[in-house]
């Protein structure tokens, strides 16, 4: 059934719903990029804390082989001292043996001293860079929130505006058509008005009949049987 609404006001309330739904996309999208970017500093900063706990490791890996090194070298020197009081040959060979074998051992517990070292070194390089990404995720997160609230006091002016001059129209209309109106505008927002494509809708594409065409030309307003939008003409 046609509406008593013009094809002109359904024309202006389309175009104002679509602004006011672009508005508040553009609203929305601060508060993500906002998001964005504080996900930003928390990953800097969980990679800078990562860094630090790895050079935390890093030293205490290298404490231990000091500390084990410490304990090796004063057994060599314990051992040896024990040389002199040896009584049988075969007794100050066998300590002799075991010397052997603990420097051996210290020698390895060098090198390792040393990569373990070379390990701290390559890591205690991490943490500038690390540091610095900090810093940078957290200034453009700084210029970001700035930006972003700058344009929400223009965005937020523009929907008020655009807000005061939907409700003038809709107030414009009769009060049947826009309970219709108002009802399809909760359920499909901006979409729920669609200019005349050819003889099709412009939501859907459903081709319309002859007696919907024949109502829109005579500047009445009719709902789509495919999709329900409020359709007009558009000359």
């Amino acid at each position: 059934m046609a509406l008593a609404v013009s094809a002109d006001a359904l024309r202006t309330l389309h175009r104002l719903q679509r602004q006011m739904t672009d508005l508040r996309e553009q609203l929305a999208a601060g508060p993500r990029q906002l998001a964005v970017g504080s996900k930003q500093v928390e990953a800097a900063e969980s990679a800078h804390a990562a860094t630090l706990d790895e050079i935390k490791k890093a030293k205490m890996a290298v404490d231990q082989k000091q500390l084990q090194l410490r304990s090796a070298e004063s057994k060599i020197l314990d051992l040896e001292a024990k040389l002199n009081a040896c009584k049988t040959n075969r007794e100050y060979q066998t300590l002799r043996d075991q010397i052997a074998a603990d420097r051996m051992a210290t020698k390895v517990l060098e090198d390792e001293i040393l990569e373990a070292l070379d390990r701290l070194d390559t890591v205690k390089r991490n943490v500038a860079p690390a540091e610095a990404e900090v810093a940078a995720a957290k200034k453009r997160l700084s210029e970001t929130r700035a930006k972003v609230d700058g344009e929400a006091t223009r965005l937020e002016a523009e929907v008020a505006r655009i807000r005061a001059d939907l409700d003038s129209a809709e107030n414009d209309l009769p009060h049947d058509s826009r309970e219709v109106y108002h009802r399809i505008v909760k359920s499909k927002g901006a979409d729920a008005m669609a200019a005349v494509e050819g003889e099709s809708c412009g939501g859907c594409f459903q081709q319309l009949t002859g007696n919907m065409l024949a109502e829109l030309s005579m500047g009445r307003v009719v709902p789509c049987r495919g999709c329900g939008c409020l359709l007009y003409v558009t000359t």
